[in-house]
């Protein structure tokens, strides 16, 4: 299945949950942990979905020019139910583009990969940290576990705890082991 469909499941199952204008929608695509949907394909997939009568605008006024305010049909309704279920019933092998660097940790010298491995360690800690229930901002992915009107969005984030934990698991593994090889080096 391809990455579209998440997204398009991704923006009707938030517009499922209210009528949203095009900055509170971004807002809610930026906190959101299970995939990334930049600007330009949101905007791009709701026209789409417009199209397909999946979803519905009104303009509001605001300051300058009216905004979209966007809302599901009956179809796109029909459509949600479609791609979850779909969705649900489908697996599909998560990749990881950060593992590439880890397939040639040997073409470093070990203190000087040590280092780089050290620093992902922080940063994949520091992601963890806004994943955890009650931590970072109220509307962070880490929220989802204490908002039950986001039903059942802590499973994703459950979901993205889950490997940001694997990641440090493995990375411990690879720093004691490269720490290992700079001790050793440093005894001869």
């Amino acid at each position: 299945m391809a990455l579209t469909e998440e997204r398009k499941l991704l923006l009707l199952g938030l517009l499922r949950q209210n009528d949203m204008h095009g900055y509170l929608l971004n807002a809610h695509l930026d906190a959101s942990v299970p995939i990334t949907l930049k600007k330009p394909t949101a905007y791009n997939l709701l026209d789409r979905m417009e199209r397909d009568g999946w979803i519905a605008h009104r303009d509001e006024p605001t300051g300058d020019r009216p905004r979209k305010v966007y809302s599901v049909t009956d179809q796109g309704e029909r459509a949600f139910r479609d791609l979850l279920a779909a969705q649900l019933r489908t697996f599909r092998p998560a990749e990881f583009p950060s593992a590439v660097a880890l397939t040639f940790l040997d073409a470093l010298p070990p203190r000087e990969a040590l280092a780089h491995a050290q620093q992902r360690r922080a940063a994949v800690e520091a992601f963890r940290e806004q994943l955890e229930p009650g931590t970072g901002d109220a509307h962070g992915p880490g929220a989802a576990h204490d908002d039950a009107s986001v039903g059942a969005a802590h499973v994703a984030v459950t979901y993205a705890l889950r490997l940001a934990e694997l990641e440090i698991d493995v990375l411990d593994e690879i720093i004691k082991g490269l720490s290992a090889r700079v001790a050793e080096e440093a005894s001869t």
